[in-house]
């Protein structure tokens, strides 16, 4: 490409493609220099560093995957949690390394970032919620997502791989009875309970669900939130 044609746009997206074959660490100025045929250097007159380039490929998958315009529909609150979850869910299987860069505070929350923040916390207003109060229920909802996808994706994130199904671990052989080990007596009795029926993605918003249903507890009960209960 000649590098008077080289733009900040075509950067980013040569950088997400390469995170999405290789991961965050085999990200590079020079590896992206190459795919595109520059000069590594020429890459600083768009992009000041691989941080500010690492902000602005998280914010433009953020900006890929948008929730939906609320617009003239009857979602409640709930449906808001099941549809970022159905987005975010898809979002980490096509770019596994984007778990590890909205869980980075320099990287997150640029304009798409914030638009689905602002999105999520609009749908939880509903419940009377302070803005604050609103934004931390959000961030409850990420943060469940974020922690109940990321077994599925830690193959590609830390092998390279693509995405398998759960594979032999020493709980699932206890549960289909053929421990590896003694296990610890208050797991005696899940030996030979059986695995679950229930795929990743469905165990997902089962779990999400029962969040739901304590954050609709807490506010009946109006329990006041603390500041310490905040994200900063």
């Amino acid at each position: 490409m000649p590098e008077h044609k080289l733009t900040r746009a075509t950067i980013i997206d040569t950088a997400i493609d390469l995170a999405d074959e290789a991961g965050l660490d085999a990200l590079s100025m020079r590896r992206i220099a190459e795919r595109l045929g520059v000069g590594a250097m020429s890459l600083y007159r768009h992009v000041g560093n691989k941080d500010e380039l690492l902000a602005a490929m998280t914010d433009e998958v953020s900006r890929r995957n948008p929730y939906p315009d609320a617009a003239g529909t009857s979602w409640t609150w709930r449906d808001r949690v099941r549809i970022a979850a159905e987005i975010d869910w898809a979002l980490y299987q096509r770019h596994p390394w984007v778990i590890l860069a909205f869980a980075t505070p320099r990287y997150s929350f640029g304009p798409a970032g914030l638009a689905c923040l602002a999105w999520l916390v609009e749908g939880f207003r509903e419940l009377d919620l302070t803005p604050r109060e609103a934004m931390q229920m959000s961030f409850s909802v990420w943060n469940y997502i974020s922690g109940a996808t990321l077994p599925q994706i830690s193959s590609a994130l830390v092998t390279r791989k693509s995405i398998e199904a759960d594979a032999t671990n020493g709980l699932r052989a206890l549960l289909v009875g053929e421990p590896m080990w003694t296990p610890p007596p208050a797991l005696t009795d899940l030996v030979g309970a059986g695995v679950s029926e229930l795929t990743s993605e469905e165990l997902l918003y089962a779990g999400l669900a029962t969040l739901c249903d304590g954050i609709e507890a807490r506010i009946r009960s109006r329990t006041p939130l603390l500041e310490s209960d905040l994200p900063t």
